[in-house]
């Protein structure tokens, strides 16, 4: 049975007053502020295809790793989610309908890969290198399918999908519209991508699911409430190169790069961070679990390492620059957020404020892209 969707945001609304009455508390492991962080001692994030062979070996092992550690939530409370991997996708969907075209989006975002990067060197990988990120526009030369992220080598993060024949059109619906605006409006239709079916070559390939696939209405009505439970089926991709071109080309980075405050920053930023999911597809387009594919956390790496870039053009303003408030799409009556905004990250971490994760290089974080 589905909520209404006055309940789902009358739910959404209360959720927001406790995140923002929350206080904050200290991350007891990696949060911990460094006596000294320099370019020197900062955990190094590395494009994926500049990292050899053997670095990309080592990441893949890492996430294998998680895949097979068991679940941190207490028994029962998320089926679905059956490892320590998967339990970043279903806080994902816990939490989607806050952190998403909202004021929250790229502080939450930030701690969450920052989550993920922890986990990676708890199994494994080395200390000093941090999550890759992957940079859309050097991979416009050539198909996906035979680039270094999915080209289904051993070092890659499994190949395209099966191609499936006549799957049609993608068209965007009302609820996606938002997502892609303003390059995208309702009823645009987008070149099908390449496969479609299951990944069955490469890493991460034959890999069961058990969260999702949830439809992107459900952002108009919040997730089922039998969402927690298990839905066995294969891992997906459906590679599209004509939608990465069109929507993370240099130009669109560039001109993100020269916005002139935070809003307009955000609004360019949408159908750039929604490009990227559609471009890979699959589990990847959905808009509670994406997480369950693996590119999602180079994605985000990249917009991320944008941030960065935009704030250090000119700290003293941008720094602690936001705009919205805690819920999808702003909702009427939400308080804007504030650098004492505190988001919840659940059995994933902590609670932290957006002003504890506004600066990559102080308090509690010590990274830099490269």
């Amino acid at each position: 049975m589905h909520t209404t969707k006055a309940a789902a945001f009358s739910a959404l609304a209360s959720l927001a007053a406790t995140l923002l009455s929350s206080p904050a508390v200290q991350l007891k492991h990696y949060g911990q502020p460094r006596s000294v962080c320099t370019k020197e001692t900062a955990t190094k994030r590395t494009e994926w295809s500049s990292l050899s062979t053997a670095e990309r070996k080592q990441y893949i092992s890492a996430v294998e790793c998680l895949m097979a550690k068991e679940s941190r939530y207490p028994s029962g409370e998320i089926p679905a989610s059956d490892n320590y991997y998967t339990d970043f996708a279903a806080h994902h969907a816990e939490i989607a309908l806050y952190v998403h075209i909202s004021g929250s989006f790229l502080s939450f975002h930030r701690e969450f890969i920052q989550l993920m990067e922890h986990s990676l060197h708890d199994c494994g990988y080395p200390s000093d290198m941090g999550l890759p990120y992957w940079n859309w526009p050097a991979y416009l030369d050539a198909p996906l399918n035979q680039s270094t992220l999915f080209d289904g080598s051993p070092s890659s993060l499994g190949r395209d999908g099966e191609s499936v024949r006549w799957q049609g059109n993608y068209v965007i619906s009302a609820a996606e519209a938002p997502m892609v605006s303003p390059i995208f409006e309702k009823g645009h239709i987008i070149p099908p991508g390449s496969g479609g079916g299951c990944v069955v070559e490469g890493p991460f390939a034959n890999t069961t699911l058990y969260l999702g696939p949830f439809p992107a209405d459900l952002t108009l009505t919040g997730l089922p409430d039998d969402w927690t439970e298990k839905n066995p089926h294969c891992f997906t991709r459906n590679l599209n190169d004509a939608v990465l071109r069109l929507l993370n080309n240099a130009d669109r980075i560039e001109n993100l790069l020269a916005a002139p405050n935070i809003t307009n920053f955000q609004s360019q930023l949408n159908a750039i961070h929604r490009g990227g999911h559609v471009t890979v597809g699959g589990p990847m387009m959905d808009f509670f679990v994406s997480p369950l594919d693996p590119t999602f956390f180079l994605h985000h790496g990249q917009i991320d390492r944008l941030w960065t870039m935009w704030q250090a053009q000119d700290p003293a303003t941008r720094r602690y620059a936001y705009n919205g408030t805690n819920t999808y799409m702003n909702q009427p009556d939400a308080p804007e957020v504030t650098n004492s905004t505190t988001i919840d990250f659940g059995v994933l971490g902590e609670k932290v404020t957006l002003g504890e994760v506004a600066d990559p290089m102080a308090g509690r974080y010590c990274y830099q892209y490269v």
